[in-house]
């Protein structure tokens, strides 16, 4: 006997039904996040830790102090069998690593050799996080083989007020300040004025800076109400106003 319409309908809403409840991942959808890491690479230090989720892939970026690229040349998995890896490049020597958990829960760690370093940066996999990193920019200690050096001769130190001000997540204490001329945020904190812009600034000098590889900056600076920067081949004027 063949069914009626009413019962069609009631056949075809239970079948999507019963898809969406096998796609759903069970509990709370994972929070996406995108962060910076110093790493250390003295002996006895933690290795970071890379959140995953199955499903979702990871960008890790390995940078040296000067914020350039450093290319990788080679990694090993710890559990090649819960984790998939694939390099950015098809020649698989650039900067940055793909990575994918394969099971929900099951943990691993991650070897990964970088041009001209003798000793591998190692990483723990940790999946079945309620974050995942989306992307990680991580920063090496000492110059890279493209590392930018200033004017002084000598790398600065990464400093992490700067790398969480470039992350856009600003310290307890740091105050948010309005800024008109170009695209830019910017905070007092401990006396100093932070600037975070992809324009590069030209007056004042700054104390201290740093970069990631999508061309923003962060730099620290003496508090001043005026900036002159350079923006697409342009001199702008950036007013600060707050407290």
């Amino acid at each position: 006997m063949p069914l009626s319409p009413s019962q069609i309908v009631t056949l075809r809403n239970m079948f999507n039904n019963s898809q969406q409840a096998v796609a759903q991942y069970p509990g709370v959808p994972p929070k996406p996040t995108s962060s910076s890491i110093l790493v250390n690479m003295s002996p006895g230090a933690a290795p970071p830790v890379i959140r995953l989720r199955s499903g979702y892939v990871t960008s890790l970026v390995f940078l040296d102090s000067t914020g350039q690229p450093w290319p990788v040349v080679g990694y090993d998995l710890g559990n090649p069998n819960a984790f998939n890896i694939q390099p950015s490049t098809p020649n698989g020597k650039g900067d940055m690593l793909i990575v994918q958990a394969r099971d929900r829960y099951e943990q691993g760690n991650l070897a990964v050799m970088l041009k001209g370093e003798n000793t591998p940066v190692m990483l723990t996999l940790m999946p079945g996080q309620h974050a995942v990193d989306y992307r990680v920019d991580l920063r090496m200690p000492g110059l890279g083989p493209n590392a930018v050096v200033g004017t002084s001769g000598l790398p600065q130190a990464a400093n992490p007020v700067l790398m969480s001000f470039l992350d856009g997540v600003a310290p307890d204490g740091a105050t948010l300040l309005t800024v008109d001329g170009a695209p830019a945020q910017a905070w007092s904190y401990q006396g100093h004025l932070f600037l975070r812009t992809r324009v590069t600034v030209l007056s004042p000098g700054w104390l201290s800076s740093m970069n990631s590889p999508d061309g923003t900056h962060v730099y620290e600076l003496m508090k001043t109400p005026v900036i002159l920067a350079s923006h697409r081949g342009e001199i702008v004027q950036l007013s600060i106003r707050g407290s």
